[in-house]
């Protein structure tokens, strides 16, 4: 545990100011919000699709900005040969990611809170999804960051997955207002179970997915990411 808090350290120290993590990572997402709080006003049902999306953005675009710079450096192949287990590896950078993206969604739902009507239905609900919501998206980005073979295009393939994911996942619009064949792809969507989850934590109802199967879906996401990004680097290296 202590060499995993030893590379969140660094990681903090060296990628918090990068370009890529604060232009992606925290200016687009608020924004973002604040262009959707300018035009309506109320916000309570659009609150937990953006909060969503600063998640998302955050903490994709801290990993892959650390992992890019890294890759091109060739520092990443140092850290390989320390005496570390690449499976700590990756519980650090998504464990560094997912504070980041932590802090980011936090900003985001004090802003959104603000606007809001109705209060919060359950707080610890509410916390419980961003910390599995920023979680399971950290490993994602990991592992889309390793899976590109330059690091110069990972952002551009993280934007082909990012973006539509906005449309897909209920964020701006309820997804029972669509045909069967987008919920369908709705349902694969990373972010759908951050939405409905919190949808239901802070406005008490939900429209597809029920809390639970939000809850083990992003328990799942991030478990099954943090696994392939570890075959990943052993696959590289």
């Amino acid at each position: 545990m202590r060499r995993v808090l030893v590379i969140v350290n660094k990681e903090l120290k060296e990628y918090m100011l990068k370009p890529g993590s604060i232009s992606w990572g925290l200016i687009f997402p608020l924004v973002f919000t604040l262009a959707f709080i300018v035009r309506f006003g109320d916000v309570d049902h659009l609150a937990p699709g953006l909060i969503s999306i600063s998640s998302l953005f955050a903490t994709t675009s801290f990993v892959s900005s650390s992992l890019i710079f890294e890759r091109r450096l060739k520092t990443f192949e140092r850290l390989l040969l320390a005496p570390i287990r690449y499976g700590e590896i990756v519980i650090a950078k998504v464990l560094v990611a997912s504070l980041f993206g932590l802090m980011v969604s936090l900003v985001t739902l004090l802003l959104v809170r603000y606007f809001m009507v109705y209060p919060v239905w359950n707080w610890p609900l509410t916390a419980l999804f961003l910390v599995l919501a920023n979680v399971a998206f950290s490993s994602f980005g990991l592992y889309v960051s390793l899976a590109v073979e330059n690091p110069i295009n990972v952002m551009t393939w993280l934007n082909l997955l990012r973006l539509p994911m906005i449309f897909t996942s209920g964020a701006l619009a309820s997804l029972t207002l669509f045909p069967k064949w987008f919920r369908a792809v709705g349902l694969l969507t990373p972010m759908t179970y951050s939405v409905e989850g919190l949808r239901y934590s802070m406005l008490y109802y939900y429209d597809i997915v029920a809390p639970l199967y939000s809850l083990l879906a992003l328990l799942l996401i991030g478990l099954v990411f943090i696994t392939l990004s570890v075959r990943r680097i052993k696959a590289l290296y």
